[in-house]
């Protein structure tokens, strides 16, 4: 017969929580860029408005910003990649924020005000695509979905040029650039080759 000592479960300690390491904040390499930046543009708390976070899922686009919230995302490639293209693709988007900052809600995402700034940060404002830079993550190796022309339907913003990819055409999608700068964000929708 067996003892009631034997019938106990057994006794597992209780895990002791680990303290999670902390990850260093792209925001803090990037800090004295924004502080240099915010100085020139005339919008001296750029730095504390701008958080900044690398994305893995960015394909089409090399950086993306909500001027609303101050939020720039950029293609996590791009922090081992080449540092000019990291510095212009950062100051590309937070110009968006001090554009904001300086011309209010109305200010348009790729107009006068905007190119101003990029240009006295010393680089010239242009809209650069992933698809525009072989060397930078997966969209030379054919990881956008434009580029294995799965498909049918191109969006594209007319404001921003800002173009999204569908099987189908979306008439109800909107540019969110467009739409946090209180325009409209109506895409024009034209239907492209599918390889498929």
């Amino acid at each position: 017969m067996s003892s009631p000592a034997a019938k106990r479960p057994l006794f597992f300690p209780k895990p002791v929580p680990r303290t999670p390491r902390p990850m260093p904040d792209p925001a803090d390499r990037f800090r004295p860029l924004l502080e240099r930046w915010g100085a020139l543009w005339g919008v001296p708390d750029l730095a504390t408005r701008v958080t900044v976070e690398p994305s893995t899922r960015l394909r089409r686009s090399l950086g993306r910003c909500r001027p609303g919230t101050g939020r720039i995302t950029i293609r996590a490639s791009l922090l081992d990649g080449d540092p000019g293209l990291l510095e212009e693709v950062l100051c590309h988007e937070a110009a968006h924020v001090a554009a904001r900052v300086l011309g209010g809600p109305g200010a348009r995402p790729h107009g006068a005000e905007w190119r101003e700034l990029v240009r006295a940060a010393g680089f010239e404002p242009r809209i650069r695509r992933g698809e525009d830079v072989g060397d930078v993550g997966d969209v030379a190796a054919g990881g956008s979905g434009h580029a294995s022309g799965r498909f049918a339907y191109e969006h594209r913003c007319p404001v921003c040029q800002s173009v999204r990819y569908a099987n189908t055409a979306r008439p109800r999608w909107r540019c969110l650039e467009c739409t946090d700068a209180r325009l409209p964000g109506t895409m024009e929708v034209t239907r492209v080759r599918s390889s498929s």
